[in-house]
Parts: structure tokens; sequence; C-alpha cells
């Protein structure tokens, strides 16, 4: 059995986003009965720091990891890294991560896919589970009615909750545990509590914020334990809040980039630009694969005609990019406030005042 509030670890990527040591992130989730922590192969350091932070309390909680690999035998080469610096002997969730695309399932479960490797090193008792992770929720459903599958891992929050009744049929179709990401829909949502009992209140296994300190993992875990569904007065404070965005922002329903003739991916390059106010530098240097994608636009509409959420996508696009490409002045001055230990309390002040995102 899991906890419903698990421990994401994505945030330990990066010193500067965790205020608190990570460690101490990590340990007190344990003390608060946090029993769930997620990370990946992609996160940097971040299976290290939570394989050296578990190494005398293994069994105290349910480890789950992920590659972005596909191949058979560089999954297994995977596996056998994930084991070295988790610092444990099987691992009880492998997923594979980031599967977006009908040809990346389709190279997943071939006869020398990933799958291949994980049912192997399930087999060798290296691992108990297999799961995946994606962001499109047409590509979760073909992964979980593929009945390979026993965790399905999914952005589910306020914003993007449009196929949430598919999904939810299909894991229980196919007896998948559905392990929730994203939801404060990466931050857009500020009223921590009423989002994540939102997501609570549907049948799902798990719910995996990021943490920063470790008074935020304490007040997680308190909305897990006490959790009560919302009132009908909660429910009409957080959907005012929504109101209150932006609403230029992406989804990542991917329509547009299905109907763009010259297939620009136009979800990642906006993924790419939502990551500049929380690490600026990791943005514009995940944009290097993409810059050169804007040049091949050829201002055909395609992609607005599609989206559902009538964005000015072309526009958002340029903006975009000039964003990505610019800001250095800026990035200091987020720095500073990192290092001053300022970043977040200017932030949240921010927010509050419903000021718009900065040119940076």
């Amino acid at each position: 059995m899991v906890s419903c509030i698990g421990l994401g670890g994505m945030g330990f990527t990066n010193k500067n986003y965790i205020k608190d040591d990570p460690y101490s992130v990590v340990t007190a989730a344990l003390e608060e009965g946090i029993n769930f922590i997620d990370t990946a192969r992609s996160y940097y350091d971040s299976e290290k720091i939570v394989g050296y932070a578990l190494r005398q309390r293994r069994n105290d909680c349910f480890i789950a990891t992920k590659t972005f690999l596909r191949d058979a035998d560089a999954v297994r080469k995977e596996i056998d890294l994930s084991l070295r610096s988790l610092q444990v002997k099987k691992i009880d969730l492998y997923q594979i991560h980031h599967v977006q695309y009908e040809y990346e399932l389709e190279r997943a479960l071939a006869k020398d896919g990933a799958l291949a490797a994980l049912k192997k090193a399930r087999a060798e008792g290296k691992i108990s589970y297999i799961g995946f992770s994606s962001h499109r929720p047409e590509m979760a459903i073909k992964c979980i009615k593929s009945g390979e599958f026993d965790t399905a891992q999914i952005p589910f929050n306020l914003i993007e909750r449009e196929y949430i009744d598919e999904i939810l049929l299909a894991a229980k179709e196919h007896d998948v545990g559905l392990i929730v990401m994203k939801p404060l829909a990466g931050g857009k949502l500020n009223n921590v509590e009423l989002a994540l009992r939102f997501v609570l209140s549907y049948d799902i296994a798990v719910v995996i914020p990021g943490c920063s300190t470790v008074e935020q993992v304490r007040d997680n875990a308190r909305i897990g334990r006490n959790f009560l569904p919302l009132t009908g007065q909660e429910k009409n404070d957080i959907f005012n809040e929504l109101k209150k965005l932006n609403k230029n922002f992406c989804r990542r329903c991917r329509y547009c980039e299905q109907a763009c003739p010259k297939k620009i991916p136009i979800p990642d390059i906006f993924r790419c630009e939502e990551h500049i106010l929380y690490d600026a530098g990791y943005a514009r240097y995940e944009y290097k694969r993409f810059r050169g994608e804007i040049k091949r636009c050829i201002a055909c509409k395609e992609c607005e005609k599609i989206c559902p959420y009538n964005l000015p996508v072309r526009a958002m696009l340029k903006k975009a990019h000039k964003r990505l490409m610019g800001g250095r002045i800026e990035d200091r001055v987020v720095g500073l406030l990192r290092i001053l230990r300022l970043y977040e309390w200017v932030k949240k002040a921010y927010f509050q005042l419903n000021l718009p995102l900065p040119k940076r």
C-alpha cells in the first residue's frame, strides 16, 4: 500500500530549486508517513540523493524510477545504474518515461524494446512492477489498453482534466494504478490544499507533488491524512482562481502539432518557456533542440484553427522564442534572489498581485 500523497523527485535535480537540504526533504516525507518516492534516470543526481537518504530506511518506502530509453539493451544498463544509484537490490516500480507518440510505444513494446528488458528484470528480481509516464492523455489510454503496464503516471489537475474520465475507466478495466503528476499545473495553481484535494477526490493511487522545503512536505502530508472532499464553496473558490489565470497558456493536447504541416513541436517549445520562471538556464539549454523550428513556420494558421482553446499560437511561438533567446540580466537577478533565499517569497508575492509573467 502507498500513501495517497507521494514525493516527486524531479526538483532534486536543481540545488537552487530546493530551498531545504534535499536529504531533509526526503527524511521529512518518511517521518510524515509519505512512502511513495518518484525519481528518474533523467533527473540528473535525483536517484543518488534518494538512494543516500533511504540507505537506512529502504523498507519504509516504495521507490519508483524511470528511463527515457526504448531499446532493451540500453534499458538493461539503465536498470543496473538505477540499482547502484538508489543503493537497493530491488526497485519497486520501473517506468518507461515520457511516452508521447505511437512509434515510441511500438518501439518500447517491440521484441527488443524497453518492455522486454523490464520483464526480464522483473523475472530476475531486480524490479517488482512495470509502468509508464505520458503527458498525452490519448497516448496514456493506448498504453493502458495495451495490457502491459501495472501503473500509469499522468498529469492531472484543475487545468489539465479533459480526458480524466476516459483514463479512469481504462485504468479500472485493466487494473492499472494511476500516479498523478503536476497536481499544481506546474505552479500555476497557488491554493495547494484545494488543488490536492481536488485530485484526491478521484479514484487515483497516489499524487506526487514536488516539494522544495520540509514545511511543504508536512503540509502536503497533512492534506492527505485529513482528506475531506471539497465543499461547494471551496469548488467555487478554486474555479474562480482558474478564471484569474492568463488564458493564453498551452494545455499540451498536441492537436496543433498534429495539424502543423511542418510538424513543429509547438507544445515542447511552450514547455521550455514555462521553465524560464523556475530555471531559466535549464529552459534555454533545452530550447537549443527546438530554436531552429520557428524558422520552418509558414504561418498557415492550421495550429490556430484546430486549437480547442483558441490560442494565438503563432504569436505565442514568437514570444516564446524571444524570451528563450534573451533575458541574461533578468537571469542574474533571479539567481541572486535564489542565493539570498528571497526567490520563493518574491514569486509568491508576484502571483498574489496577479501580475503577468516577467518578460525574461
